[in-house]
């Protein structure tokens, strides 16, 4: 049986004196692709900032890998994080960008290139590891970053928006590796997006409103179980109808 890669249990979260997030239960099966999907300022954020510790738990317990967030070490040794705002040093080399985030995690050079070689051909970026970030479009950049991610090869990538404001190609090109991921390394997925078309109809996700769960399944299950034509139309549907 599959253990639980992420778990949000009865989590709830304000700021100051309003609640963001209301009482959010689910969970990532390990070797699984899950979407997060909402519109801006329904609690995404909120959620991968507390996955990652960057905001401190209120109410409730989040687990990684059975660990709870609450054990440091434990918990946070096993993930990779690709944030919604790019990270990377811009008067670095993507070599050098690589070399720094592998040495915090206590690798030396060679061991950093080593461990993501076959990534770096897959993505594309033998070319480009000499290059300034500066210097790189925004998919190249973004690919670095799920790049470096993948450095302490990671059993739970988190990405929030990883897609946002690069072109459809790059977008799907970047989807279609994360997949890839899945598949190939067993890597458990948290997907957290407000894109529709970056949602399979066979995706496992969850949809947020107003800091509140309202839908989890399967994408197609739950247009069909709504008696829609697709997943735009239910959306739509249920954040107006459900509270």
């Amino acid at each position: 049986m599959k253990k639980n890669a992420l778990e949000f249990k009865n989590i709830s979260f304000s700021y100051d004196t309003k609640e963001v997030l209301k009482n959010i239960s689910f969970c990532i099966k390990e070797g699984s692709f899950f979407v997060l999907l909402g519109l801006n300022g329904a609690g995404k954020s909120t959620m991968f900032s507390l996955s990652t510790r960057l905001l401190k738990l209120q109410k409730g317990e989040i687990y990684i890998n059975d660990f709870s967030i609450k054990n440091y070490s434990n918990a946070l040794k096993d993930i990779g994080i690709v944030f919604q705002e790019p990270t990377l040093d811009l008067d670095l080399t993507v070599r050098q960008n690589l070399y720094y985030y592998g040495s915090l995690k206590g690798l030396d050079f060679k061991e950093t290139i080593k461990s993501i070689e076959d990534e770096i051909k897959k993505l594309e970026l033998e070319d480009v590891l000499d290059k300034t970030v500066r210097n790189l479009n925004g998919g190249h950049k973004r690919r670095v970053e799920i790049v470096r991610a993948l450095i302490n090869k990671p059993k739970l990538l988190l990405l929030d928006e990883a897609t946002v404001g690069l072109d459809l190609k790059s977008r799907f090109d970047i989807l279609s590796y994360v997949k890839e991921l899945v598949k190939t390394k067993n890597i458990s997925v948290l997907w957290i997006t407000h894109l529709f078309d970056e949602v399979n109809e066979n995706d496992d996700i969850s949809i947020i409103k107003d800091g509140e769960i309202i839908e989890s399944g399967i994408a197609k299950d739950i247009v069909k179980k709504h008696n829609k034509e697709n997943l735009v139309d239910t959306f739509s549907y249920l954040t107006k109808v459900l509270k």
